[in-house]
């Protein structure tokens, strides 16, 4: 009996994924289904979103960066400084700090959020003061020339728990002896430990360009500090199936995972606000120091 052909990987072919073979829960960092950011396809659909005032799903709205803004002013080293903003998206922190006078280098790894980022750039006359450039954040490589590095909006819990002191101690080579590090970290998500399902007909999405039935699954481990959201588009020919993964660190735990990078924890505060965090913090924005 001659062998059948090899079956196409969820990643090579995503829409002749059967639902069935799909594992009953989300797999935290599962390979075959975790978001790549820099494939071109999804860079594109991320910036849609991005740029959506109807919700904070991808970039906040722009009133929203306009507040947590004037919040980095109090946190930030005095202009004129330079700043490096990790995991930029579409620039929209970047332009706004050239504009009141840093010197601002973006790097992400999504094409299409770049070249956003560099319209925004242009089109306010700061293209020397804000900067932008392809980069991953597991292989950064730059020399101290920065006063502060910025990571924005829970980018850290997207690397595996092993990976974050390696992707803070790369951004902790670039800061200048007694820059600062500002880092948005999510403590749990915004749901009870267990599994949320839901369901919604969408006329697009990140996985396709077409109205389609799209079915979400979420899950919580509170035990293991983890969050995995699933989504399935269901298309006319298929379905096609994302993933992202949170790998969350408790309140008690950040100051060691920050002394591990050789960064020395400032001030913890509870989210954008101007008060400390407590064990009922959501989200945490970490101010460290490099000695």
């Amino acid at each position: 009996m001659p062998t059948p052909p090899p079956q196409p990987t969820p990643r090579s072919d995503p829409r002749r994924l059967r639902p069935s073979a799909l594992p009953d829960w989300p797999i935290p960092f599962d390979k075959r289904f975790e978001l790549d950011w820099g494939d071109p396809e999804v860079s594109r659909r991320v910036l849609r979103e991005h740029l959506d005032q109807s919700h904070d799903g991808a970039s906040r709205r722009l009133h929203v960066v306009e507040r947590h803004v004037r919040r980095l002013l109090r946190l930030l080293p005095a202009a004129p400084a330079d700043v490096l903003d990790a995991a930029c998206g579409p620039g929209l922190y970047t332009v706004r700090l050239a504009r009141l006078g840093y010197t601002v280098t973006g790097i992400d790894v999504g094409d299409a959020v770049l070249r956003h980022a560099r319209g925004l750039a242009r089109e306010a006359k700061l293209t020397r003061a804000a900067t932008f450039r392809r980069q991953d954040l597991r292989t950064l490589d730059e020399p101290e020339r920065y006063d502060a590095v910025l990571l924005i909006y829970y980018v850290l819990e997207a690397f595996r728990r092993t990976q974050q002191p390696q992707v803070l101690r790369r951004l902790a080579a670039a800061l200048r002896p007694g820059g600062r590090l500002v880092a948005e970290l999510r403590v749990r998500p915004d749901q009870p430990p267990g599994r949320l399902s839901a369901w919604e007909y969408v006329p697009f999405s990140i996985l396709a360009d077409r109205r389609h039935l799209l079915l979400t699954d979420a899950t919580y481990d509170d035990e293991a500090h983890t969050y995995v959201l699933r989504e399935i588009a269901v298309l006319d020919d298929g379905v096609a199936v994302q993933q992202t993964t949170g790998a969350f660190t408790p309140l008690a735990d950040v100051e060691q995972l920050f002394a591990r990078a050789g960064l020395r924890v400032h001030a913890v505060y509870d989210g954008w606000t101007r008060y400390r965090a407590t064990g009922l913090s959501h989200s945490l924005l970490v101010v460290a120091d490099k000695p």
